[in-house]
């Protein structure tokens, strides 16, 4: 295969299946405005995504064609009903043809007792307003005029073992999803799933459990998943809670990719990730008089965030408001 603009849509867990992008290769090509299906893999089995442009499939990705009209908002709202279904597959029970055609996906249905693909429509175009309002409050602000120099080309970086940083300590909660007390509320369930800010469910108070502040990171030793968690939160087990009193959202989202860099050396075949083990890991990081810079840290990010910003209000929000 050599380099071009051609999604090649794999298996992924993530960046909507995208593995490279291709030229033509004399293989197959799918037009777009359809939905991939995950058949297997390191835990995508089951993950679907609307595809929007012409691309090439890799192997274990099944490509669903619409038999009726559909538009891009109602696929959408398709793919995440079949994502949300994932759980019937895995490594044990990939997706093969067979399974596919008995498999039965939830969905809305009108009066007549078919799809309602009008309210799925709607309903996706509702989602999409509101994220757009979002981005359109965030511009109403000003844009941070952030200095950060030629980034790495004038910062020094330093190896910094991960104890001497962070306080790093077990959860103090680490409640068995059987043991919750089933209320419903407005606090953060946290498992080990790399979706969603690790997110599971929103639970009410559980007496006998303490939350874990706020303005941290979790992290899934055994899934090397990290996340930024900035309000308190109960989690399940085998997570693990790094702080530093100079924390916020902007150094978390810039250690974070370092971190989860580091936890990918640690393996199932006798080299798994302990909480011991991960304390002794050394983590780059930009440094100043011979301690992590996380002044630097945090306004890079803010640059990063004003860039992002101002793209999409070059792009998608200035066509639409």
């Amino acid at each position: 295969m050599q380099d071009g603009n051609i999604p090649l849509v794999s298996a992924k867990k993530c960046d909507n299946g995208y593995k490279a992008f291709i030229s033509e290769n004399g293989k197959r090509l799918y037009e777009g405005h359809c939905i991939t299906l995950n058949n297997d893999g390191d835990g995508g089995a089951g993950l679907a995504y609307y595809q929007p442009t012409k691309m090439a499939l890799d192997s274990h990705v099944t490509a669903l064609i619409p038999k009726v009209p559909m538009s891009k908002h109602t696929m959408l709202f398709i793919a995440r009903s079949i994502s949300m279904q994932r759980s019937l597959f895995g490594h044990g029970r990939s997706i093969n043809s067979a399974r596919l055609r008995i498999f039965r996906l939830m969905m809305p249905m009108n009066e007549n007792n078919q799809p309602d693909y009008a309210f799925m429509e709607e309903y996706m175009k509702s989602v999409e307003e509101r994220l757009l309002m979002q981005y359109k409050n965030h511009l109403v602000e000003p844009m941070p005029n952030v200095d950060v120099g030629k980034g790495s080309v004038d910062t020094r970086w330093k190896a910094f073992l991960m104890d001497e940083i962070f306080v790093i300590e077990a959860t103090k909660s680490g409640i068995d999803r059987k043991k919750l007390n089933g209320t419903v509320g407005d606090i953060p369930y946290l498992t080990r799933t790399d979706k969603n800010n690790a997110w599971d469910s929103f639970i009410g108070e559980q007496p006998n459990y303490e939350k874990d502040k706020g303005n941290v990171l979790s992290v899934g030793l055994d899934t090397q998943t990290a996340f930024y968690q900035p309000i308190p939160f109960y989690t399940g087990q085998n997570i693990q809670v790094f702080s530093h009193k100079q924390m916020n959202k902007y150094v978390a989202m810039f250690v974070i990719p370092l971190l989860k860099r580091q936890m990918q050396k640690f393996n199932w075949g006798g080299n798994g990730a302990t909480l011991s083990r991960l304390r002794r890991q050394r983590i780059m990081l930009p440094e100043l008089d011979g301690q992590p810079d996380f002044d630097y840290m945090e306004k890079y990010m803010r640059k990063q965030e004003a860039l992002l910003l101002n793209r999409y209000d070059k792009a998608k929000i200035r066509s639409q408001y």
